[in-house]
């Protein structure tokens, strides 16, 4: 598992995100379910940390789920600035 060097523990410390909440984010698929060790132990890379704190990042800002994975999914196919726009625009007028 090259590059994956971060056990869920480390990732927890890293991102400020409970163990519990990233387990949560990969049953409902906001993160990909990371490959595991032969002992079944999850192991993740800085990409799979790096999307966490952009969830992370989203929910203190008042995303809502629906949104991030929305963002999530642009930003896998590369978005125009107007489709981000739009949607962070529309966050801005619930607050």
């Amino acid at each position: 598992m090259d590059g994956y060097e971060l056990t869920i523990g480390k990732l927890s410390d890293q991102t400020g995100v409970k163990i519990e909440t990233i387990r949560y984010y990969e049953k409902i698929g906001l993160m990909p379910a990371p490959p595991r060790t032969e002992s079944g132990r999850r192991m993740y890379n800085d990409a799979l940390a790096d999307r966490l704190r952009f969830i992370r990042r989203g929910r203190e800002l008042g995303f809502s789920l629906d949104d991030i994975r929305t963002l999530l999914g642009l930003e896998d196919r590369k978005p125009t600035c107007a489709e981000v726009f739009d949607i962070t625009s529309a966050h801005v007028d619930l607050i």
